[in-house]
């Protein structure tokens, strides 16, 4: 099969690639494979897709330099031309001597320094390769292990992705977490320095029947929109996000629902552990759950408070969200 695989990418055969591999049932797929079928992904445009499989075997390819080289390929061809230059540094580090390599490193740094000069905007910022493995591995231990991430195409000051943590028999439910709101600080005041609150990342838990293959409609989009929004409303507005705060729509999110705030609490089905994650430099990032509220919810808050809306609410409510959830307010 290697030797077809071979000759059909000489000949520019990709969909030829797809259709040969898609004869073998995807548990059965090797590292090998996986590779192939996203070199011809990319090779037929198709980024997105070969990115997420690619992320998929990350553990694997890590120090293999083709793996790092089809990584920054996708990466540029999304307009992520920044993330792509470092990916193309790892694949040379490792011994890549291909001239593509060079040329396509090249590229990006100049196009990433042209985005920053045109746009006006602040560098991207972004996890070290060694803070970034830290919260995955945070995530994975406390939320769950996960394979599909909804990976951002246009990212500006921080790049936010959404790991998408599938139902279990323990918890019968997804978990989507963020990735990269931690990157940058948030501006917390000063009096609470103490506490290490300036980074964070938030999830949801959406029942296991939640159509993640639908996002093209809002209601069934909103939740992660509202996880990319709280992502980046510290950046934007030079304030910060923590346990406690609400955050309003004005309206419903979306036709299937009377929601229409979110309040920040500790992820507590999880356990306490899974509240903050330590980074290697020494400082934490806290993790905070969405919790979607109705507005007779969200006034009582502002009224008496987090804590006193919480006591009246059950464990069951706070688990994940429903869509038909009581109010717990008159």
């Amino acid at each position: 099969m290697l030797i077809k695989i071979q000759g059909w990418h000489e000949a520019d055969e990709h969909e030829k690639i797809l259709e040969e591999i898609n004869r073998i049932p995807r548990e059965f797929w090797d590292y090998d494979v996986t590779c192939f079928y996203s070199r011809a992904l990319n090779n037929l445009e198709r980024y997105e897709e070969a990115l997420d499989l690619l992320m998929g075997i990350k553990n694997r390819g890590r120090n293999d330099p083709l793996w790092n080289f089809r990584i920054g390929y996708s990466l540029y061809y999304l307009g992520r031309e920044k993330e792509a230059s470092g990916y193309f540094q790892k694949a040379l580090d490792l011994g890549d001597n291909c001239n593509d390599t060079r040329e396509l490193l090249e590229a990006s740094l100049k196009e990433a320094e042209q985005k920053k000069t045109n746009q006006g905007e602040d560098s991207l910022v972004l996890y070290t390769e060694r803070e970034i493995k830290a919260v995955e591995n945070h995530i994975e231990k406390y939320f769950g292990a996960y394979k599909n991430v909804f990976h951002e195409i246009s990212s500006q000051n921080i790049h936010v992705d959404v790991a998408i943590i599938p139902p279990t028999p323990y918890r019968n439910y997804y978990v989507l977490v963020t990735m990269g709101m931690g990157a940058r600080k948030m501006d917390t005041p000063p009096e609470l320095e103490e506490y290490k609150l300036e980074r964070a990342e938030i999830l949801v838990c959406l029942p296991p029947n939640w159509k993640l293959n639908k996002l093209d409609d809002e209601k069934w989009y909103w939740p992660i929109r509202w996880l990319k929004i709280l992502a980046r409303l510290p950046g934007n507005e030079n304030t910060w996000l923590g346990w406690g705060h609400t955050i309003p729509n004005g309206s419903p999110f979306a036709e299937n629902t009377l929601f229409s705030a979110v309040m920040l609490v500790a992820p507590g089905a999880f356990g306490k552990k899974s509240y903050i994650c330590k980074l290697p430099g020494g400082d934490e990032v806290n993790f905070y759950q969405m919790l979607p509220l109705y507005e007779e919810e969200i006034r009582f808050k502002l009224e008496h408070g987090a804590e006193a809306l919480l006591e009246l609410m059950d464990d069951k409510d706070l688990e994940y969200l429903k869509l038909k959830r009581r109010k717990v307010t008159k």
